[in-house]
């Protein structure tokens, strides 16, 4: 039936601030009201053929009370409860009204008629359904009984009651139609609406957490404001840590949006490249950035892995300009055992701890600019395949004096 009328027609009271269902609501109202017309006035000029003036007249108020309406929410522009609630008991009632002139109820199918106000009443006014329920059965058992009571018969041909009829279980079967169809839209959307918002979740847990630790997390949060406790002992891993030089009179100098779109650009960058190896982004504090390789996931070659993040993060800071500024960074690995696991409650993050972990953080704070400064336990992991050029032995906090070399390229390239 919707498509009897255009679709300007049944927008008649839309804004461009509605919602898909309030849209929907307004377009099934104003269909009910076009239509309810149509039928009104048609049926009102057959009666006056018929020289049922009374009754025809009747039908042909119904008819202009739909354009009364319809006049209504276009110049306001909302369908509100109320409005629909009224027009709906109006549906039960004037056809009573007509129908007791006509002297019959069941030829005309009058019962189809009345049931369309609670059934549209499910979408346009949810909560008079009861209300609408309880009057349509009324008026049905008590139409029913005065043309019982009083022994009334229509006196109309044959022909214009069975064409009544026809119209009348028909109007029935597309507002039973009508409705089903926006609620299974509406349980459409709201799957979609649904799935889209579990897909940001997954979105969001993944930014945060590893793939393997976002499972973790999602799956066996105890409540709605505790996390899990999730730690894993790992033997064999790398850590890399990027520093950038000169950054504290950098920052003083450069405006804020120029300060935080350069390390973005930066950072964007260094997250495409540990993307592209496999790796895990820990964190970004300030100008310095993590990444470990072998956690959450092992893998046999976590060093070979940073070293090449490492040669990438080199050459690019070395061929571009940010800012207008030259920049160059710190870089410090370290390989061997490390404890990783979430941590907190709000803000709750993915960390690293242990030796391995701050080794590497030493060896950017103490490396030299432009420079990758490796550890003995990763130049082990290196030597084979990569030029390694010793530094000599240089103190680490904690540790004393440890043998050091700076990653330079990889060998036979």
């Amino acid at each position: 039936m919707m498509n009897l009328f255009p679709k300007s027609a049944l927008d008649i009271s839309a804004t461009p601030s509605d919602t898909s269902d309030e849209r929907a609501r307004k377009r099934l109202f104003v269909l009910v009201l076009l239509a309810g017309s149509l039928v009104a006035i048609l049926f009102g000029g057959l009666l006056l053929w018929q020289d049922a003036i009374l009754a025809g007249s009747a039908w042909l108020v119904w008819g202009l009370w739909h354009w009364l309406v319809i006049l209504v929410i276009q110049r306001s522009r909302q369908v509100s409860e109320t409005l629909a609630g009224t027009h709906l008991l109006l549906i039960i009632l004037a056809p009573f009204v007509v129908f007791s002139l006509l002297g019959g109820f069941t030829q005309f199918g009058y019962a189809f008629y009345a049931l369309t106000a609670p059934i549209l009443a499910l979408v346009l006014a949810p909560g008079q359904v009861k209300r609408l329920a309880v009057i349509c059965a009324v008026a049905i058992l008590g139409g029913f009984g005065l043309q019982t009571g009083l022994g009334l018969s229509p006196w109309l041909p044959d022909w214009l009651a069975f064409l009544w009829l026809g119209v009348n279980m028909a109007l029935a079967g597309f507002s039973v139609y009508f409705v089903v169809s926006f609620s299974f839209a509406q349980r459409d959307r709201f799957q979609r609406k649904l799935l889209n918002e579990q897909n940001k979740t997954e979105r969001l847990l993944l930014s945060i957490f590893p793939e393997k630790i976002a499972a973790q997390v999602k799956n066996s949060l105890l409540d709605e404001s505790t996390v899990p406790v999730i730690a894993e002992h790992y033997k064999n891993a790398s850590v890399l840590f990027a520093d950038m030089v000169n950054f504290t009179p950098m920052s003083a100098r450069l405006e804020a949006v120029d300060l935080v779109s350069m390390l973005n650009a930066i950072f964007s960058r260094f997250d495409r490249l540990a993307g592209k190896y496999g790796l895990e982004k820990i964190k970004t504090v300030g100008d310095c950035y993590m990444v470990a390789a072998g956690v959450p996931q092992a893998r046999g070659d976590h060093a070979q892995a940073l070293a090449e993040l490492a040669l990438e993060i080199q050459a690019f800071v070395k061929a571009n300009r940010f800012a207008n500024q030259r920049v160059s960074f710190r870089i410090g690995i370290s390989s061997g055992p490390l404890v990783a696991g979430v941590v907190g409650q709000r803000k709750v993050s993915y960390d690293l701890w242990g030796d391995t972990v701050n080794i590497a953080s030493r060896m950017t704070s103490r490396g030299i600019a432009g420079g990758i400064q490796i550890t003995h336990s990763t130049y082990e992991l290196l030597k084979d395949a990569y030029i390694c050029v010793p530094r000599g032995k240089i103190f680490v906090k904690g540790k004393g004096d440890m043998d050091i070399w700076l990653l330079t390229g990889k060998q036979n390239s």
